[in-house]
């Protein structure tokens, strides 16, 4: 008996020391870099701008469009969870999101680890090493290394989601469907494919219950989503067709019109998931790299059990059919709803594999955390910053500011003003009714700039005249200026 107990407690210590590891290790990544101004106005700026007017019980508005329209915050991204941790604000500030995102991971594994227990439970090692694999993914990392983004906490509700359909509880099933519908409007997509590949994965064994449990699931994601996507959306823009439709327009001007051109030429979307859709040869090994990544990662298990690539079949179409290159690569959080799946099916194909399980889930581990740094280093996909990931490296703490005095300065803008500011300013001080990314101004009492960074959708000609303009208008006068940072005050009248 004592001996029983002995090993629990070991068993309990490994788990619990796995899960700061690896807490600690993600925390480096995104608390590092949003003290270090490398988080930005979209999306964090956004999210912050959010909570913080839900916080105050208003109506969040998307103040921060470089087109310089303002439309509610629901019409950009339908996450309605955002009201619902609203009043953490008020105990991580602006760190809020970063929280809530490392917390759903760190739950997105526990359930995984979970479910790996609940097949692999006849070897007490392979739940911890499925574990470490699942942190080990590099869409965890690259959407860490980007802001915060809601399709994360979507993405890391799915472990528990497939745990407690496939235990057959209806009630925590019902509840966390309905809790990913609400962290973005494409989820309901997303699960209406994870709730097809289930009841083909799960045929054998639940079959006479699916008309209780997965079909009214599967309905409700279908009314959800065609309300969201399709009338809700863009009821709240202003427009006739969802906004963000306009990445794949190349395609057809409609859903159905889409629809109707892929079926007329089905070798059309076999030429988009695979080859470089842009007159720039540059970005041609980009959807491959993201390719490769996803089989190293464990990927090419989803091939000895299709059903998991009937999930992502809406992953893949999200991200390749895109006219935007910055979909089909490994950066930011466009990866992050492969990780559950790939877990999945890992699970899957160790649970049959005969051989030396342990061994061979070791092997995959360390594939799959090698394939992880060697990308870390260096990439193909475009706009990829190392710094922000780099967590073993010295250049991940470092930063050419002087971060004490930004702080110091930013404490000058008053908490009711309206401020327009230089994009990785932005999240640091969102918690105000207006904010926008400069060079949209309106009627902003203060404007707090990088002088010698982050000009985009500027180039750096373009922002040195709007500065030089600034400087000679009357209208702001300068009360704070630095090798780093400017801060204008606009004149009493």
């Amino acid at each position: 008996m004592k001996l029983d107990i002995v090993n629990t407690l070991i068993k309990k210590r490994a788990l619990i020391l796995i899960f700061i590891a690896f807490a600690l290790l993600y925390t480096i990544i995104s608390f590092i870099n949003h003290s270090l101004f490398r988080t930005y106005a979209l999306d964090l700026g956004v999210y912050n701008h959010a909570v913080y007017n839900f916080s105050q019980f208003k109506s969040a508005v998307f103040t921060l469009g470089i087109d310089g329209n303002e439309v509610s915050f629901l019409a950009t991204h339908f996450s309605l969870i955002t009201i619902l941790y609203a009043p953490l604000v008020y105990i991580f500030g602006s760190f809020t999101l970063l929280v809530i995102q490392i917390a759903s991971i760190l739950f997105g594994g526990y359930f995984i680890y979970k479910y790996a227990l609940n097949f692999l439970g006849n070897n007490p090692k392979l739940p911890y090493w499925i574990l470490i694999h699942f942190f080990s993914i590099w869409g965890i990392y690259s959407a860490l290394s980007f802001d915060y983004h809601d399709n994360v906490l979507g993405a890391m509700l799915i472990p528990a989601f497939v745990y407690y359909v496939e235990k057959r509880n209806i009630k925590l099933s019902a509840l966390l469907l309905i809790m990913i519908l609400f962290t973005k409007e494409v989820m309901a997509v997303w699960l209406f494919f994870i709730l097809i590949g289930l009841i083909i994965k799960n045929r054998k064994s639940y079959c006479k219950t699916y008309i209780n449990f997965e079909l009214p699931l599967l309905i409700f994601c279908l009314i959800y989503g065609l309300v969201v996507i399709f009338f809700l959306m863009p009821m709240l823009q202003g427009e006739t067709n969802n906004l963000q439709f306009i990445r794949y327009n190349y395609l057809g001007n409609s859903v159905f019109e889409i629809i109707v051109n892929v079926f007329k030429n089905p070798k059309l979307i076999v030429d988009v998931l695979f080859t470089n859709t842009l007159n720039d040869p540059s970005y041609d090994y980009i959807k491959m790299e993201t390719y490769i990544m996803f089989i190293l990662a464990g990927g090419l298990f989803c091939f000895f059990k299709p059903a998991y690539l009937i999930m992502l079949l809406p992953i893949f179409a999200q991200k390749f059919l895109s006219n935007d290159y910055g979909f089909w690569g490994i950066n930011g959080q466009y990866s992050i709803e492969f990780v559950p799946i790939i877990s999945l099916a890992t699970i899957d194909f160790i649970r049959n594999y005969k051989k030396n399980q342990v061994v061979a889930m070791i092997i995959i581990t360390l594939i799959t955390l090698g394939t992880n740094i060697k990308t870390i280093e260096s990439r193909e996909s475009k706009w990829y910053n190392a710094a922000n990931t780099k967590f073993y490296n010295k250049m991940h703490f470092k930063t050419e500011l002087d971060i004490a005095q930004v702080n110091e300065a930013l404490k000058l803008i008053e908490k009711e003003s309206s401020v327009s500011a230089s994009s990785s300013i932005v999240p640091h001080i969102a918690f105000r009714e207006k904010i926008y990314h400069f060079p949209i101004i309106k009627e902003a009492d203060y404007i707090a700039l990088f002088k010698n960074r982050d000009f985009w959708p500027l180039t750096l000609e373009s922002f040195n005249d709007n500065l030089k303009q600034l400087k000679a208008d009357n209208l702001y006068s300068v009360i704070f200026e630095s090798e780093d940072l400017i801060l204008f005050k606009k004149s009493s009248k």
